[in-house]
């Protein structure tokens, strides 16, 4: 299995962090619920799919290792605003790495290839919106001036990820085999 699914989630993990931990915390503890529940689920579901896909057969080891990375995940960002935040991490993070592992168990390996492109593509989407709002709150000036450039900036993310995403590759299975088993 490819290591690249796993360095775009971590870099987008680090990247909210990055940013959570720099804010000066103007919001509401409802925005920043929102924020960290959308956040959580979104790389849980991912990493549900991820780990779905490497453990297939194994739904036991899939779930867990999502549920606990990826609650991990919220609760770490979540901690940073108010225990709330951190509870609704935690359990948006565990709810979503159960439903993407169980998710893959019911899908062949091409879809559920196509639905981690499509997972790892939102949680792209929500990780920029997340960095900005979070840096917004401390570089107001800055973010405002320059949103349509940022947003410019996140879109070419979403093109080359899209781009550079591999491609599915049965394992143990040469083309002609493909090719006769589609005839």
């Amino acid at each position: 299995m490819s290591i690249y699914t796993p360095t775009v989630l971590a870099l987008c993990f680090i990247s909210v962090l990055a940013s959570a931990y720099t804010s000066k915390n103007k919001g509401t503890l409802m925005e920043y619920m929102v924020f960290i529940m959308s956040f959580s689920m979104t790389i849980s579901l991912s990493l549900g799919f991820y780990f779905g896909m490497i453990f297939k057969g194994n739904l036991v080891s899939s779930i867990l290792l999502s549920m606990v990375i990826g609650g991990g995940i919220g609760l770490l960002i979540g901690l940073r605003f108010h225990l709330y935040s951190a509870l609704e991490g935690l359990f948006s993070g565990l709810m979503a790495g159960m439903m993407g592992a169980m998710t893959t168990e019911m899908l062949n390996m091409q879809q559920t290839h196509t639905v981690l492109l499509i997972s790892i593509l939102l949680a792209i989407t929500f990780t920029l919106f997340c960095t900005i709002q979070f840096l917004s709150e401390t570089f107001s000036g800055y973010t405002s001036r320059r949103f349509f450039f940022l947003l410019s900036i996140g879109i070419m993310i979403l093109l080359t990820v899209f781009v550079t995403f591999p491609n599915f590759h049965p394992n143990g299975s040469s083309e002609h085999e493909q090719h006769m088993q589609h005839h």
